[in-house]
């Protein structure tokens, strides 16, 4: 602890002091090893490179590496608007959408604001409430994984300022029905921020699940998608996010309170060039989703009974504690997480990677359980 570490911590804010430490996910350098050398399928990111078209973007691009990007994308919010028909101007970027949904906390949250977000879930949505003070309704996932939108709604008593839902939901892996999803729409109150988190996006529709922005059409009242490029654009080193919203003032909230330059030249150009190149992006996601299957059988032939999963990752109970397991396998060379809290105390989350991941994850669990 560094000197006069009491006085040092009186500065910060009392929710910021009130977070766990910080600790971030871990990756090979926290286990001693060298990047590359341990099976990492422990965060939901793409063992395949990207594009061929995004090495040349990006190649063009660090050319000009010395002046600033365009704060506003321009470029890529077009791309996107064609591709959505979502108005530029209801399109915001963020420095992966985790950046985006911090900057939600900052936008739109407050002490005395309540939220409603799903458990087990991607944590950000609580750490962003937590620091702008607002209150928290917590509503477990149903029995599949899948965000329990009958609790959800139950939970909007009274009016709460924003309601987060997330399909497929990370770390269970589960869609929400278009049934669902319409009750959701439906029922959480006009008043209210309904923000759905699609970082799965594509894996979600490539495993047949409802078109979100297709169902919010129905729904007057403001609302907010999130998708990125890190996961079926194999871009996560670069760091890529955006909002869809159905507001301008929405998109208008969040511009005015991040960076100017949040989203980097080289990763302007590397989404912009992963878009133009769906063919190469839709066979990387194809591929992920055929391992993701062949994971599940491999599952059940141990007898476990792994979640249903339309995401890349397969989410999993053992009969041993999931920090158990994780460790096991961590001095096999394979990183994996757990997913903690009850009552997923023994439930473990595997990243899909390359066919050759898939049996050494097999085989070092059945060794292991």
């Amino acid at each position: 602890m560094s000197q006069n570490s009491d006085t040092a911590a009186g500065v910060l804010r009392r929710s910021v002091a009130a977070l766990p430490p910080h600790r971030g996910p871990q990756i090979e350098e926290d286990l001693n090893a060298k990047p590359g050398a341990l099976r990492r399928m422990s965060l939901n990111e793409s063992a395949e490179p990207p594009s061929p078209k995004v090495a040349a973007a990006v190649a063009a691009a660090v050319v000009n590496a010395n002046r600033y990007p365009d704060p506003r994308a321009r470029a890529l919010a077009e791309a996107i608007s064609d591709r959505t028909e979502v108005p530029v101007s209801r399109i915001a970027f963020g420095n992966g959408s985790h950046e985006l949904i911090m900057l939600m906390g900052t936008a739109f949250m407050e002490a005395g604001s309540r939220i409603v977000v799903p458990s087990p879930s991607f944590q950000p949505y609580q750490t962003a409430a937590r620091i702008a003070g607002a209150e928290l309704s917590i509503v477990p996932v149903d029995a599949e994984g899948a965000n329990d939108v009958d609790a959800m709604l139950a939970a909007c008593t009274p009016v709460p300022r924003m309601v987060i839902a997330a399909t497929p939901n990370n770390p269970t892996g589960a869609l929400l029905s278009q049934v669902a999803l319409d009750k959701l729409i439906a029922g959480v109150p006009k008043t209210t921020l309904l923000v759905i988190d699609e970082a799965y996006y594509e894996f979600g529709r490539l495993a047949g699940g409802p078109d979100v922005l297709k169902a919010l059409k129905a729904r007057k009242a403001p609302w907010l998608v999130l998708r990125t490029f890190s996961k079926a654009y194999n871009l996560a080193g670069l760091r890529v996010g955006y909002a869809l919203a159905s507001h301008d003032e929405i998109v208008e909230g969040i511009n005015r309170v991040r960076g100017v330059f949040n989203v980097n030249r080289l990763a302007q150009a590397a989404a912009l060039a992963a878009l133009s190149d769906e063919p190469y992006a839709r066979a990387s996601q194809k591929r992920t989703a055929a391992e993701r299957d062949r994971l599940a059988v491999g599952l059940k032939a141990m007898g476990l009974s792994p979640l249903p999963s339309a995401a890349n990752f397969v989410c999993v109970k053992t009969s041993k504690p999931a920090s158990d397991v994780v460790s096991a396998l961590a001095r096999k060379g394979i990183m994996i997480v757990p997913v903690g809290g009850p009552p997923y105390e023994n439930h473990i989350r595997i990243t899909l990677g390359t066919p050759e991941d898939t049996d050494a994850v097999l085989t070092a669990l059945k060794e292991v359980l």
